[in-house]
């Protein structure tokens, strides 16, 4: 009974003391971590942003919009568990024989794993059709596309790296408690014996690593034991010691110490740069279909403290794509298909026309007696040429509309869209490039069905009719009975031509003043293409007078820098548009003279019961004057579609861009991020050197450490003990193998680096110098492209005289009028598919360009801003990525953090802008290297460099070899390494003496070769 009464309190003494230290125990919630992360991440990559010149524009934050499709409804510390596969589930139940976790499903389950409302934020128009346009592209594919997001997320886990590195340096607490209670029950003969001893224990340390090297260790424990039977006694007993470790050679220095976070924060620095030219070059991609290959990257995970976790570096030199010169795809590559794949439509509405003309003349060779026999078989067999031809285009066109789809839907996953989504591409772009106005070509496709119609009419009129021998004549003639079939067939054809006149009054109302802006607009850019044209001459006699051409073109067709025809054809339209719209207007008149003919032989018949003069006026007066009045109005329909696409191909001018490749390698190494982040890495890739080789050093430390302990018993006196140790520990460089090959690796890496990045700079030269030639390339282009559209647009006219001569004069087709017509119809095709594609690989070259400058600027809603004429003068102003272009933490977006380094107690020095060079042995002091200009521009002759320092002279043209100055020969590697090591010091301390006397007696003095190496050096 005692015993139990002795238990008892212990009991609850511990219980007591328990369930305060239980919630204690249990930690932080999950929330709390996570949003504690965020926040310094957050915090840091606003700090780093706020550090680079041209800081972004938008937040960079890694919480997804309420409107993607990636974001997630569910709360992310306690969100359902996603549908399992059935037999894998088997094994989170049961595996090997025993139980799995049951509370795999506590929070629910989902069946979806993406935002289960997100289309409901797409901008569908009243059809459910996604209307796209580039800019709604850009900014739906920022909204959904996940390798937008995973970048931002690769930024936010380099900014973890770098709370990490710095948790490195942070005073680090750690506390802990714990209790325990004790019982025991010992018999002694007959005399039993009972212990109850609960215990409370707390401890406490810190930790502290100082930039130094120097490691401080820091403990606290406390323990209380109550007994609590027997004798009433309490025991305390306190600890207090620390340790102190600071290295002097391996491992000791800021150079080996702070790596890692120099490091971590250099990087974080990089990848900020990296995500903004990844959201230029996002755009690009989603526009132009160009990959930049610019991405964040993220240095092996959370870093490690030893110099284990170093096997290999990657190079920080990002792909600059080696000069290749991308084509269209993204939207422009859309766009680009849409409009070839309506010009092949407007290539078939003609191949229809044509072969309605065709057909036309059939039917007027069967109303009469052709003088060639085989004149009605020629013209067949053009039919059935012109019938082909325009087969074989409809399944060209059904092949691109497929292969167009299939784009459509590799697009939508671009976006970060479903592939099942419809769309409409629908964009003003390439508007222009639409030669012909939709509605104009849609007027002539109306006039084409009604031609059909009408010719179809006119041949059964002529089957119905009779044919036989005039007596008196011995010719054949036509009859025609006026009966009832007859009847029906002039009523279709009067409601056949009944739209004629409203057609009619469309194309004067609507059509004609349309193609009067076009030709307004023609007019307006005839000074603009005064300039561009004399700017391209300039830019051809320099390519022909030039000894190392950029573009190596020897000859062109001149007539191209001929303005005169340009000139003369605006007046010529002019003329052509006037004297259209006066015979449109007589149209209406012809339309309402042949309504009213037909209404009156449907009223009154044709006047007389003579079966041959029937004949004879409906084919004058119906038949061939229905035919030759749509004849002729399709021809001034065509005609009016070649003024307006005429206007157009003239009007079409290319942006403005003037700039040689020693200018724009200039501003790109201003302003690339990328460029920045290479020599950041290049440096990053030197300080190894020195990090690897602090391993080579012997381990010599000093250490020092000391104590309290402390213990007191009930009644009793306290006893208190003190104690200080201070020692040196030393262990010699015997095993130093694989330091020696981290080492070693390390220089070869350095070596290797300085290749990546003087390669990467080759790279730069040979994509600037591919986009401008390509630029200047595709301005000549643009020009034989424009003649190709004229000469093939004069073809169509010809071909169009040739008709109308013959049938004038009563022939029928030529024998190669179908295949003449089908071959100008291809060539407009190709020259005006040609013409676009030329602007198209233009466009695309020119916004890539301005990436590649590092000059792209985007609006915060990540849209392109057009920089307009490319001005190297104001380029080479820019503040590019220095120091001037940084912006105060205060006024970064939403940066409310705080965002300001803590200040080291220096003074930061500034990095020389100017050229540097280092000691040349083989000429002067302070002189430059012939070979060691990085702006060579077309030629040797075109060398020069931007000096901020007047100390640094201007290079001078690479001299030949005969000229360079032969050097010393230098001593056998014997003679240098046999050197006394004792006579160093000695030497090296005379050697600076020697080179300080002379510069005293001769400041000037050129030391050569052997000179240096007399005195050591």
């Amino acid at each position: 009974m005692s015993r139990n009464r002795s238990s008892l309190p212990g009991l609850l003494t511990i219980a007591v003391l328990a369930i305060p230290t239980f919630c204690l125990f249990a930690g932080c919630s999950r929330k709390h971590y996570r949003v504690q992360a965020d926040a310094e991440a957050h915090s840091l990559m606003a700090q780093k942003a706020s550090h680079v010149a041209r800081p972004p524009n938008v937040p960079l934050l890694i919480d997804v919009d309420r409107r993607s499709r990636m974001y997630n409804p569910f709360d992310p510390d306690f969100q359902p568990m996603p549908l399992d596969d059935p037999a894998s589930n088997r094994y989170m139940q049961c595996v090997d024989g025993r139980p799995g976790y049951p509370m795999w499903e506590a929070a629910g389950l989902t069946n979806t794993a993406e935002n289960p409302d997100w289309w409901q934020f797409l901008p569908l128009n009243e059809d459910g059709v996604l209307v796209l346009n580039s800019e709604s592209a850009v900014r739906i594919a920022l909204l959904h596309s996940p390798d937008y997001q995973r970048q931002i997320e690769q930024l936010y886990l380099s900014a973890l790296d770098v709370t990490s590195q710095r948790f490195q340096f942070d005073t680090q607490f750690f506390a802990g408690s714990g209790s325990a209670y004790s019982t025991s029950h010992t018999r002694s003969g007959t005399d039993p014996d009972s212990s109850s001893i609960p215990v409370i224990g707390t401890d406490a340390s810190l930790e502290k690593r100082f930039a130094t090297g120097t490691d401080l260790l820091v403990n606290f424990a406390n323990s209380i034991v109550w007994n609590l039977s027997g004798p009433d006694t309490t025991t305390a007993s306190t600890l207090l010691d620390f340790t102190l470790v600071q290295p002097l050679l391996r491992g000791a220095g800021r150079d080996r110490v702070m790596e890692l976070l120099t490091l971590s924060e250099r990087r974080l620095l990089a990848n900020v740069r990296n995500f903004e030219r990844f959201r230029r070059g996002f755009y690009l991609n989603i526009v132009t279909g160009r990959n930049t290959d610019a991405s964040v990257s993220r240095t092996g995970g959370t870093f490690s403290a030893n110099t284990g976790a170093f096997n290999g570096f990657d190079s920080g030199f990002a792909s600059v794509g080696g000069g290749s010169v991308p084509q269209a795809g993204g939207y422009f590559g859309l766009l680009q298909d849409q409009l070839q794949i309506r010009n092949l439509e407007e290539n078939i509405a003609r191949l229809g026309e044509n072969l309605v003309i065709l057909e036309n003349t059939l039917v007027e060779l069967l109303t009469t007696i052709p003088d060639d026999p085989e004149a009605i078989i020629r013209q067949r067999l053009q039919i059935a040429q012109a019938r082909s031809a325009m087969l074989n285009s409809q399944s060209q066109l059904v092949t691109r509309r497929v292969a167009f789809q299939s784009s459509v839907d590799s697009f939508l996953r671009d976006l970060g869209l479903p592939p099942y989504l419809c769309v409409e591409i629908r964009d003003p772009a390439l508007e222009r490039f639409e030669l012909i106005d939709r509605k104009l070509r849609s007027r002539r496709e109306e006039l084409t069905q009604v031609r059909v119609a009408v010719g179809e009419l006119n041949v059964q009129l002529l089957e119905l009719t009779q044919t036989d021998l005039d007596v008196a004549t011995g010719l054949p003639r036509s009859k025609l009975a006026w009966d009832d079939p007859t009847r029906e067939l002039i009523e279709q054809l009067r409601q056949s031509i009944g739209p004629l006149s409203r057609f009619t009054r469309d194309v004067i109302g609507d059509d004609l003043t349309r193609v009067a802006k076009d030709l307004k607009t023609l007019e307006e850019q005839i000074p603009e293409r005064k300039a561009q044209t004399k700017s391209l001459l300039a830019l051809y006699r320099n390519e022909q007078e030039a000894v190392c051409s950029l573009l190596g073109i020897e000859t062109v067709d001149e007539s191209i820098f001929d303005l005169e025809p340009v000139l003369e054809l605006g007046e010529k339209l002019g003329e052509q548009f006037e004297e259209i719209g006066v015979r449109l207007t007589d149209y209406q008149t012809s339309v309402d003279q042949l309504n009213d003919r037909i209404e009156k032989f449907l009223a009154s018949g044709p006047g007389t019961e003579d079966r041959v003069k029937i004949a004879e006026k409906i084919r004058l007066e119906i038949i061939l004057a229905s035919q030759d009045l749509l004849a002729e109005l399709g021809d001034d329909v065509l005609a009016l579609q070649l003024i307006q696409a005429r206007a157009r191909v003239e009007s079409l001018v290319l942006p403005e861009v003037e700039i040689e490749p020693t200018e724009a390698l200039q501003i790109a190494r201003v302003n690339r991020r990328d460029w920045a982040n290479a020599r950041a890495a290049l440096v990053d890739t030197y300080r190894r050197i020195e990090f690897f080789a602090d391993d080579l050093e012997s381990n010599l430390d000093i250490q020092f450490s000391g104590g309290l302990d402390r213990s007191a018993v009930t009644s009793l006196s306290s006893d208190n003990t003190t104690s200080l140790r201070l020692g040196l520990r030393w262990d010699a460089p015997i095993t130093r193998l694989q330091e020696r090959n981290t080492y070693r690796q390390g220089l070869i890496e350095y070596e290797q680096a300085k290749r990546s990045y003087y390669s990467f700079e080759d790279d730069i030269w040979q994509t600037l110098r591919a986009s401008i030639r390509q630029l200047q390339a595709n301005r000549v282009n643009f020009e034989l492209g424009r003649q190709s559209v004229r000469i093939a647009a004069s073809q169509l006219e010809l071909n169009e005289d040739i008709r109308s001569f013959r049938d004038a004069r009563g022939l029928s087709s030529g024998p190669t009028a179908a295949r003449d017509t089908i071959s100008a119809l291809s060539d407009l095709l190709d020259s005006q598919n040609g013409l676009l594609n030329i602007f198209v690989n233009f466009e695309v070259v020119r916004r890539g360009l301005d990436l590649d400058l590092g000059t792209m600027e985007l609006t915060p809603e990540g849209l392109w801003i057009d920089p307009g004429p490319i001005q190297p003068d104001a380029m080479l102003r820019l503040v590019g990525t220095m120091e001037g272009g940084m912006i105060d933490c205060g006024e970064f977006i939403g940066g409310d953090s705080l965002c300001q380094p803590k200040e080291c107690g220096i003074t930061q020095k500034l990095q020389p802008v100017e050229a540097i060079y280092g000691t040349d042995p083989f000429h002067a002091a302070g002189s430059i290297h012939p070979i060691a200009s990085p702006n060579l521009g077309n030629t040797f002759n075109e060398m020069e460099m931007i000096y901020e320092a007047e100390a640094i002279p201007q290079p001078q043209p690479l001299p030949s070899v005969d000229t360079l100055p032969s050097p010393n020969p230098l001593p056998a590697p014997e003679v240098i390494y046999q050197r006394d090591a004792d006579l160093d010091s000695e030497m090296e301390l005379n050697s600076e003496l020697d080179l300080d006397l002379n510069r005293q007696l001769d400041p000037d003095r050129e030391l050569d070769f052997s000179d240096m190496l007399e005195n050591g050096i």
